[in-house]
């Protein structure tokens, strides 16, 4: 009986990763006008290195220190600096244009694997209801 909802597996960790990257890209977003602030992107980590990723102990050496680094709060990924981008006078890297064209591709992609799962999810409510509904 597992095997039918196998498929719905990697469904719902694609929209967990849509999710998360929106997040981190509406982050960058926020901080359009911080001086010095360089922008973060969610890079996808593989399933066989994720789990040694994610036992990394970390230790806070004073009471100051933030008790969760931006990077250990992705479930469904890396959270890294993004790469290659040109500082404005102020030393922010951050470009508007760039960062709202990653929200509509991540929202597109959001919504086409939603609209996936979607429709498996009332293949498999038809077929449990032996198509009587």
């Amino acid at each position: 009986m597992s095997g039918i909802f196998s498929v719905m597996q990697p469904m719902q960790q694609a929209l967990s990763y849509h999710m998360e990257r929106h997040n981190v890209l509406s982050t960058n977003i926020a901080h359009v006008d911080t001086p010095g602030f360089r922008p973060m992107e969610l890079e996808r980590a593989e399933s066989q290195n994720f789990g040694r990723e994610l036992s990394v102990a970390l230790t806070r050496t004073t009471e100051n220190h933030l008790s969760l680094p931006l990077q250990a709060q992705a479930q469904n990924g890396r959270i890294v600096p993004s790469e290659d981008l040109i500082a404005g006078l102020d030393g922010n890297q951050v470009s508007l244009d760039r960062e709202a064209s990653k929200v509509a591709a991540n929202q597109l992609r959001f919504e086409v694997v939603s609209a996936l799962a979607s429709a498996q999810l009332r293949q498999l409510s038809h077929a449990a209801s032996d198509g009587r509904g």
